[in-house]
């Protein structure tokens, strides 16, 4: 496990999207879990770093997608913990509602992530414990979230991050409402902006510190 910023972790043994931890007063949660493949490497990445982040007692997810949630099930049912999810992603992932365009409902039939148990729904902007924001980021999927931890933003998909330091928006085919993902790019620019954020860890680009820019659509 790789210290990205104070109390901040990148997991090494997960597969798929980038996966963190986060350390709060008696209170820690890994970002993101990832694909069910890891899950006994992952296991043993969570509990080997315990002397430094604490035991896990939350799950948060940005969003539904397998590369990002897979694992979530299992996981939830070894640690005993809680899940947080927004409510809309929430109801897709348990096959209420189907996924908003083609291409995802596609996605979602061919490899899709199973219902864990524990799920807190979560709707608008919600501190999961101290110090830890969820907020909502719409775009990529309905109900994407993301997480700001001190001076630190967890993207998930709603943006790509280049390697200079600037937002982008996501790959088109994969994005449920343009028009949202775009307003989404627009606010996390403020974001970042108004709350001084240092480190931006998105869920397909490396940790990477905010330089600032023009948007790009």
């Amino acid at each position: 496990m790789r210290l990205t910023a104070e109390n901040v972790f990148q997991l090494e043994k997960s597969r798929g999207a980038n996966g963190y931890v986060v350390r709060g007063d008696g209170r820690t949660a890994v970002i993101d879990p990832g694909m069910a493949s890891a899950f006994d490497d992952l296991v043993a990445e969570l509990r080997d770093a315990e002397s430094r982040t604490g035991p896990i007692t939350d799950i948060l997810l940005t969003h539904y997608d397998p590369d990002h949630a897979q694992v979530v099930k299992r996981l939830q049912q070894t640690l005993q913990v809680q899940v947080w999810i927004s409510t809309a992603d929430a109801a897709i992932l348990r096959g209420d509602v189907a996924p908003p365009t083609r291409f995802r409902r596609f996605l979602h039939r061919m490899s899709s992530s199973e219902y864990p148990d524990g799920v807190v729904e979560v709707t608008g902007t919600l501190e999961i414990f101290p110090g830890l924001l969820a907020f909502p980021t719409p775009g990529h999927t309905p109900g994407h979230l993301g997480f700001r931890w001190n001076d630190v933003l967890f993207t998930g998909d709603a943006v790509r991050v280049t390697r200079q330091g600037n937002l982008k928006q996501f790959l088109w085919l994969l994005t449920s409402d343009r028009p949202m993902a775009r307003t989404t790019e627009r606010l996390l620019r403020e974001r970042i902006k108004a709350e001084e954020i240092e480190w931006i860890c998105a869920g397909h680009n490396p940790p990477t510190r905010w330089v600032g820019g023009a948007e790009e659509w």
